[in-house]
């Protein structure tokens, strides 16, 4: 009874209980449709930006001369020019996510999620094993059972590979793609998305199938294989609170695919 009233009387004894932070907060002022036309404004402005770019790319190397077409002089031309339409979808896109995330008042950093995970240096490997453990199991069971399928959907990165200046896609693919479809989609969309009556769920099903419709040259199982990505790099974003996480998780991924490629290609 003496320790009872003892505890009773402690100044911290009827202080309310700490409530830790959830690991993720929507913190942006944008409202769902209004990112929802944002993003597509983006989308729109990024791919007139890579037809200006390559546009102009045309006209200095004088693509569509006799010049371009003497030996091997085509191929270079092309590999650099795909390489340009590319950067400049990516480059738009990241900047003009930056530039949008800060409207209406809204911090970019705040808004795409963009600060340290709460966990630390451990969210970082507990993430990545993740990925990896999933990514082992379902291409582990698609080369089992649909293995032609895969092989279509590494085809046309194999086929990049093949072409002269080679070198010049994978930094593209596995580092400026990563970041800008991560930034667009599970930082600056999900975010508002999150804080609607859509919630996590719905915040993901939208962004993973918007993300993996921009793939359409995929096969329809590629386009699942995508979608199930993007359900797990949102539950990883709401889990970690750090979009740092999926962009690592997204650039290693890619990393990954590429090292396959490239070892497939020199079999």
């Amino acid at each position: 009874m003496q320790e009872e009233r003892q505890r009773q009387s402690h100044p911290l004894a009827n202080a309310p209980p700490t409530v830790q932070p959830a690991p993720y907060a929507p913190l942006t002022n944008w409202s769902p449709l209004a990112t929802i036309a944002a993003a597509a404004a983006i989308l729109a402005i990024s791919l007139l930006t890579a037809y200006a770019g390559v546009g102009v790319y045309d006209w200095l190397v004088g693509l569509g001369t006799a010049r371009a077409y003497l030996a091997g002089e085509f191929e270079r031309l092309v590999a650099i020019r795909t390489a340009v339409h590319q950067t400049a979808i990516d480059v738009t896109i990241i900047v003009l996510t930056f530039m949008a995330a800060g409207f209406f008042g809204s911090r970019p950093l705040d808004t795409l999620a963009l600060r340290p995970p709460q966990a630390g240096v451990g969210a970082y490997w507990t993430s990545l094993l993740t990925v990896c453990a999933a990514a082992a199991l379902w291409f582990g069971v698609l080369l089992s059972v649909y293995p032609q399928e895969v092989i279509r959907d590494v085809a046309p990165y194999r086929e990049l590979m093949a072409r002269e200046l080679n070198w010049l896609m994978p930094p593209i693919y596995c580092l400026l793609a990563p970041v800008a479809e991560e930034l667009l989609f599970r930082g600056f969309l999900f975010s508002a998305l999150m804080k609607s009556r859509a919630g996590f769920y719905g915040a993901a099903i939208i962004t993973s199938a918007f993300w993996a419709g921009l793939h359409f040259e995929r096969s329809p199982l590629g386009i699942v294989q995508l979608f199930a990505f993007g359900m797990l790099l949102s539950w990883l974003l709401v889990k970690t609170g750090s979009l740092r996480i999926p962009i690592l998780c997204h650039v290693l991924f890619n990393v990954g695919l590429s090292i396959i490629v490239i070892a497939w290609q020199l079999l």
